[in-house]
């Protein structure tokens, strides 16, 4: 078996493998630096720039944007009608984003003036992997194409908010990371991992529950979305008490959703209530931040969560259908039976508790090794280690069932 074939022969493999390492190395620095700053463990160490900017960049535009990439060259072609993208539309953007966050990963480490670049390239490789989709999507004559669509924008605007975050740290500029952060949590990420639910969602559903109805109203679909875009806006503009109403929109919105898609039946399959239980998460970080906006407008002064509301998007929500999404295609992609990896429900459960710590660190501030925060930074580690040890070489090897890909 020579191993660069089989790598290179399909977008899923060579995107996720890099997600899969990218997920330990961004929580491996991130349990560094709290082991020194919230557990005492040792001095903290010096970064050249504040640790929360660097944790920022790799969580919002590093940890995932391999895996979306992976899911959606795998997905996306087939969602209007195309065929699977050729090498040359996928292995230069993988080699892109893979270079220019090693050039990240020194620029903190080593030489600060490489962040910056480094990012630069990252963007370069995304714009060059959302051309190749967007190519697809346009060659395609098929009549539904309203989710291909808003993927593409998406990713266009996490071109925008990688390239404003090089700026951001080639100027040192706190404003800026503040609203490159912004765009990349609720103008790229929400809407890709929402919009690829939604597609995908009632589909799973259907082919696993008997009688299942599937429910593709777009009504609430822009709802959600919208609530985004208010949501992204309201922050920018500095009126993080009025966006409120917005994000209790979203919050009822998909919780109604889930109701709809009926998440009490889909728990006949592992896997497929993963992926309801992980959009449970959405909603209840619409919720929080609702909590946090509208006591900032009628307690001032009284905070309402700290954090809580972000981790619940960011480790709640992206982090528990990460954990469903790439474990679905990566069986399915690999020639295995997606009902065979009980594995990974198990981890799921794991992962579900690694978030309720994060949550709880918010109010339970405890100091040294009890430490809430670090805590959960370690079991990020822990689930996503036994998750890769089990999953990573499957992204070199042959399928056992010998068809390509």
């Amino acid at each position: 078996m020579k191993l660069a074939p089989v790598f290179f022969s399909a977008p899923h493999r060579v995107m996720f493998f890099a997600g899969a390492l990218q997920t330990l190395l961004t929580m491996l620095f991130w349990a560094v630096d709290l082991g020194a700053r919230y557990a005492g463990l040792y001095t903290p160490p010096v970064w050249p720039v504040p640790a929360l900017w660097l944790h920022a960049a790799l969580m919002i535009y590093g940890l995932f944007s391999f895996f979306v990439f992976g899911f959606l060259m795998t997905a996306l072609p087939k969602w209007v009608g195309q065929g699977p993208l050729a090498q040359g539309q996928f292995v230069p953007a993988f080699v892109l984003l893979v270079v220019g966050w090693l050039l990240f990963y020194a620029g903190f480490l080593f030489v600060a003036a490489l962040m910056p670049v480094g990012l630069i390239i990252v963007a370069l490789g995304w714009a060059f992997g959302t051309w190749s989709l967007f190519s697809s999507v346009r060659a395609s004559m098929s009549d539904h194409k309203v989710h291909a669509w808003v993927v593409l924008s998406a990713l266009s605007a996490g071109i925008v908010g990688v390239t404003l975050y090089a700026l951001a740290l080639a100027r040192r500029d706190a404003v800026l990371i503040q609203a490159a952060s912004e765009i990349g949590l609720w103008l790229f990420l929400v809407p890709v991992f929402f919009t690829v639910t939604y597609r995908m969602l009632p589909f799973f559903s259907g082919s696993v529950v008997r009688g299942y109805v599937e429910y593709r109203s777009l009504r609430p679909f822009w709802i959600v979305l919208a609530s985004c875009l208010l949501h992204a806006l309201g922050v920018v503009a500095e009126l993080r008490a009025w966006f409120w109403p917005a994000d209790l929109v979203g919050a009822g919105t998909v919780f109604w959703l889930a109701w709809r898609w009926q998440i009490h039946k889909v728990f006949v399959s592992h896997l497929l209530a993963m992926h309801h239980v992980a959009g449970l998460w959405l909603g209840v970080a619409f919720l929080l931040f609702a909590l946090q906006g509208a006591t900032e407008v009628f307690l001032p002064g009284q905070g309402a969560g700290g954090r809580a509301p972000l981790h619940a998007l960011t480790v709640g929500y992206f982090g528990s259908i990460l954990l469903g999404m790439a474990t679905r295609v990566t069986l399915g992609h690999s020639g295995r039976l997606i009902s065979s990896d009980v594995w990974a429900w198990r981890l799921f459960w794991m992962f579900q508790g690694v978030i309720l710590l994060r949550l709880a660190g918010e109010w339970l501030v405890w100091a040294g090794v009890t430490n809430l925060i670090w805590l959960s930074a370690l079991g990020w580690l822990l689930v996503f280690g036994m998750w890769s040890r089990v999953h990573l070489l499957m992204y070199v090897k042959p399928r056992p069932d010998g068809r390509p890909g």
